[in-house]
């Protein structure tokens, strides 16, 4: 699988997706930080809080199990995607937690899709079996983004977040992999 990818958009764009490097922290605290109404409530919480943690975290991050990959235009980071081993959550360790955000101005052009489309076939190529995404059901465009990449709901959490004087349902989608079946 080739680690760097370019493609255009229908507007000529370049559009580059590649593993994100520690040199990335600034532009994704940037690109988490943009202003989305849909946006998650608990990013700040996974990634640094600024661009020295954002470093630290991925100068750590083993590579083997987990992908963080940035989409970029001319150099900005307009997307992020992230890939997380979690034996824990999941309790076999062939799991992975997927979450995605895009820059609003850069939503609806199948960047999303393309960054799935990646993640899917990196994950296939570590072994992994299943991918899962927990999103709120607030969020509907990420709702629809993971569906249309072939995520299934697997199960939801009725008012399981408190946000301000709001309730907020979360849905679980997963999405088995290639292969997945042979080594169950």
């Amino acid at each position: 699988m080739r680690e760097v990818l370019t493609y255009r958009l229908p507007d000529a764009t370049q559009v580059t997706l590649r593993p994100a490097t520690p040199d990335d922290a600034a532009g994704i605290i940037a690109a988490v930080r943009s202003r989305s109404e849909e946006r998650s409530y608990v990013l700040m919480e996974i990634y640094g809080k600024d661009a020295a943690a954002e470093r630290v975290y991925l100068e750590r991050l083993d590579r083997r199990r987990n992908l963080f990959l940035v989409a970029t235009v001319e150099g900005a980071v307009v997307g992020i995607l992230a890939l997380l081993d979690m034996p824990l959550c999941s309790g076999a360790g062939d799991s992975l937690a997927a979450g995605v955000h895009l820059v609003r101005e850069w939503r609806g052009r199948g960047i999303g899709s393309a960054m799935l489309r990646y993640a899917v076939r990196w994950a296939v190529a570590h072994g992994f079996r299943r991918i899962e995404a927990d999103i709120f059901t607030a969020n509907e465009r990420s709702l629809h983004l993971f569906r249309k990449s072939q995520f299934r709901e697997e199960q939801c959490h009725r008012r399981s977040v408190q946000v301000g004087a709001r309730e907020i349902s979360e849905v679980v989608l997963t999405r088995r992999l290639p292969g997945s079946a042979a080594r169950a």
